[in-house]
């Protein structure tokens, strides 16, 4: 066997087996073009597929907090008058947005424990059944007598329901990282911004049709539609495949291989794909005694936390929670609000377009360079942004839309598929579900964060900044940008074994680009 010449070791070679696509069986680790490798990986492909999907209920849950309460019939009922105006007053807008992140918080480190313990399944049905209990919660809260009374019970509906959230979001990440193969994990991820967006999209049409509807009818159908998404995970974990990772690490060695059999056979060998799971685990066991969340702060796992902490919180960091709650923000600003919906529709259609064109693009491009070029983007955006809220009119409220629309454009081709592709790849297999549920934790802990403060800011009766808004993230996108430079290292195309070498070797974030496994450096050269 030979190796291509390369007499600088630092330049990147295709680290991984030769590809082999027109045989009978291939290896997970193997590296393949994205649609020979949706072939060759077909059945677990689906479940990915199916897996992603449950994230639907969080972008619909997203947008249908975040809309309704720029509904007149919901304002009526829950709002006060203020100036000749409903408006939600701003402490309990900052409890109705802030709330369900917190709740999430808790359900992703009940979810990342849970895990390991009753497996990927299981939790996943406790988060459906936690789900249906929280919507019940908020569909009921219009009966108590006192508005007060309804908005304490709605406030603890959507926390119960940012719990579930939390737990379903935090296991069906899990899943998909660690038992999607090399070839597929980034573009797997990346599926996770567009299903959200999907949810959002559907949300957001479902919050215009009863903005229409007179009486309490319209925004109790948006609450008791939510009961249908609860539902679906709990089928979903009813018909697939425990995680081959989970059995192996819990000594389940036949059911493993069942579950092995059902991800990837019969075009790969479900034999073999065991066998490399079972050496990666094995490998990092060597390094870490159990998966707990103790052991993600020690030693290299510290760097690789760190980083995923970071992917995590991406999103808050380039704008997601005000874009998500543009609906009300834009009628601040001056829209009416069924426009200010049709807006709001508008950007997740875009953002469902940019998403999937980023799925494409992380299954070629270096997620690193693709995440500093999108984030430097949104930086100019939202400053320009920023700059028209010292001449409020109605021209600024349109140019807020196009500069919006803008940074969904950029940031959902680049860095927000690329965050949850870095996600996937960075932690060890073993520690895969306690890193997944701190990741969670701190991204919904900065949702919490700017869920409480943006009302504040931007609110009619709080800080009333309106476009100047945008400074805010301004700043975030500057720290996101400089973040990423210094710590992100590019982890496209390496298999798990590979990365877990990398991290051991401490290797600058600027040098794994080109690292090259001494398995490759010590075989024979060939001149050509």
């Amino acid at each position: 066997m030979t190796r291509p010449q390369n007499d600088d070791p630092m330049v990147p070679l295709d680290t991984t087996s030769p590809k082999r696509l027109d045989g009978e069986t291939a290896a997970i680790d193997e590296h393949l073009p994205l649609v020979p490798a949706l072939r060759r990986f077909s059945k677990v492909t689906g479940y990915c597929l199916a897996m992603s999907v449950v994230i639907i209920g969080w972008g619909y849950d997203l947008v249908v907090v975040g809309s309704i309460v720029s509904v007149d019939s919901f304002l009526r009922d829950y709002g006060d008058l203020y100036e000749g105006d409903l408006i939600i007053p701003s402490n309990w807008l900052s409890l109705w947005l802030g709330l369900p992140p917190i709740g999430s918080i808790t359900g992703s480190a009940l979810g990342g424990w849970l895990q390991d313990r009753i497996g990927r399944r299981v939790t996943l049905m406790l988060g459906s059944v936690v789900s249906a209990i929280a919507v019940a919660i908020i569909f009921f809260s219009h009966l108590p007598s006192r508005q007060t009374d309804c908005r304490a019970m709605l406030t603890v509906g959507l926390t119960v329901q940012g719990l579930s959230v939390g737990m379903i979001k935090t296991t069906a990440i899990t899943y998909v990282s660690e038992n999607a193969p090399t070839s597929l994990r980034g573009p797997a991820m990346a599926l996770f911004p567009s299903v959200t967006l999907l949810g959002q999209l559907i949300g957001s049409i479902v919050v215009y049709v009863v903005s229409g509807v007179e009486g309490q009818t319209g925004y109790l159908g948006a609450f008791g539609s939510q009961w249908a998404l609860s539902v679906a995970p709990f089928v979903l974990a009813c018909v697939m495949p425990e995680s081959p990772a989970y059995l192996v690490r819990r000594g389940y060695e036949e059911r493993a291989l069942k579950s092995a059999t059902a991800l990837y056979a019969p075009k790969v060998d479900p034999q073999g794909a065991l066998e490399s799971i079972r050496a990666v685990i094995e490998e990092e066991r060597a390094l870490a005694a159990q998966a707990s969340y103790r052991a993600c702060f020690q030693g290299t796992n510290l760097r690789r936390t760190m980083i995923i902490v970071l992917a995590y919180v991406m999103p808050t960091l380039f704008g997601l929670d005000l874009l998500s709650s543009a609906s009300y923000f834009l009628k601040l600003l001056g829209l009416s609000s069924s426009t200010a919906l049709l807006i709001m529709i508008g950007g997740v259609v875009a953002g469902i377009i940019s998403n999937g064109l980023g799925i494409w693009i992380v299954s070629r491009a270096r997620w690193r360079r693709i995440s500093l070029l999108s984030l430097s983007a949104a930086l100019v955006l939202w400053t320009a942004f920023g700059i028209s809220g010292f001449w409020p009119s109605t021209t600024t409220a349109w140019l807020a839309v196009a500069l919006m629309l803008s940074v969904i454009l950029v940031c959902g081709v680049g860095v927000w598929p690329a965050s949850y592709a870095i996600a996937g790849e960075t932690s060890a297999l073993v520690l895969r579900s306690p890193t997944q549920g701190l990741g969670g934790v701190m991204s919904h802990l900065s949702s919490a964060v700017m869920a409480i403060v943006l009302p504040y800011i931007y609110n009619s009766d709080a800080g009333n900044l309106g476009a100047k808004t945008a400074f805010v993230y301004t700043a975030l996108c500057a720290f996101a940008l400089v973040a990423t430079w210094f710590c992100v290292p590019e982890l496209k195309g390496r298999s798990m074994i590979d990365i877990d070498h990398m991290f051991d070797l401490r290797l600058p974030t600027k040098k794994f680009e080109r690292w090259v496994p001494e398995t490759l450096l010590a075989l024979p050269c060939t001149r050509t």
